[in-house]
């Protein structure tokens, strides 16, 4: 389902633009994992399924995504894991929480160290990094005496600490810098495959990342060979999904194909990336939902461009 915003309260419609649950609600998240967070008019939060019954109902200050059975909530100050049924499944010794895994494994940070625990609160790997990261492709970024690296899931260094920064892996490539000022793409053992040479760069989705050269100021698309396959002409940009990525250009969202090409024209004030084959746009300040060739399943209220 689709989280759908008309006349300033929230509901969920299906792929084909029809309401499953009214609007109803002063504010919502998208569905994740079975459960989508929502707050109703008269002061209630807390977790609704699908048949819009309200299954976890509790008072934070934060409130997360479900994501593998678990969400992460905070309230005075304090991080806490839920599970489905509501019940806390974290010990409040941890300072904060900065992750789940997809092995329901959690990132915590005590006394200004970060370790690794799993749902019974067993440490898979002690507080000792100054960070440590989610883990993607099996490795996690860390950081110790200033400089980043990247282990195992067992704790063990995979790629020494040597960089000034790192993102997390993806499609078996991650970005980094040695100096923070020219950043590459480095491979599992460390290497650098793609050369550090950009001013910023975005992780691989679709066979394509994200760069930007520090002159000209404008982001173009890369594949794994560090060819130029969009040169650089876009304001900002967001990673491919089902084939599309949005862009903006001349302050308008739109989105473009793996050529290049616009798809749906850039004439959106903001756009969220397509999700399970529909994107939500904001047009004029009213929202509503086109698929991949832009077709309409729910318009926004005055738009007469197609």
């Amino acid at each position: 389902m689709y989280r759908m915003k008309v006349d300033n309260k929230y509901g969920f419609i299906d792929r084909i633009g029809r309401y499953i649950i009214e609007p109803q609600y002063k504010d919502a998240y998208d569905f994740s994992d079975g459960l989508a967070w929502v707050r109703t008019f008269d002061g209630k939060k807390g977790y609704i399924n699908k048949d819009n019954k309200m299954i976890i109902e509790v008072e934070a200050d934060f409130y997360g995504d479900f994501h593998n059975g678990l969400a992460q909530i905070s309230k005075n100050g304090t991080d806490y894991c839920i599970d489905k049924y509501g019940e806390v499944v974290t010990l409040p010794l941890y300072n904060k929480i900065h992750g789940i895994n997809a092995d329901q494994t959690i990132v915590v940070e005590v006394d200004e160290k970060m370790g690794l625990i799993n749902h019974i609160n067993e440490y898979i790997i002690r507080p000792e990094w100054d960070y440590l990261g989610t883990i993607s492709e099996g490795l996690a970024a860390v950081r110790k005496d200033g400089k980043v690296g990247f282990i195992n899931v067992m704790g063990t260094m995979a790629i020494e600490p040597v960089f000034h920064s790192a993102s997390p892996f993806s499609e078996g490539l991650a970005v980094a810098t040695l100096d923070g000022e020219h950043y590459g793409f480095i491979d599992s053992t460390g290497a650098f495959v793609i050369e550090p040479k950009y001013y910023q760069l975005k992780g691989f989705s679709e066979g394509l990342a994200g760069f930007r050269l520090k002159s000209g100021g404008k982001w173009g698309y890369l594949n794994f060979l560090g060819g130029v396959v969009i040169k650089p002409q876009f304001q900002s940009i967001e990673p491919f999904y089902g084939g599309l990525a949005d862009v903006v250009n001349k302050d308008k969202t739109g989105f473009i194909n793996q050529k290049g090409k616009y798809v749906i024209n850039n004439v959106f004030l903001t756009a969220k990336s397509f999700r399970d084959g529909l994107a939500y746009v904001n047009y004029n300040g009213e929202w509503g939902y086109l698929d991949q060739r832009g077709r309409w399943i729910l318009k926004p209220r005055g738009f007469d461009l197609w």
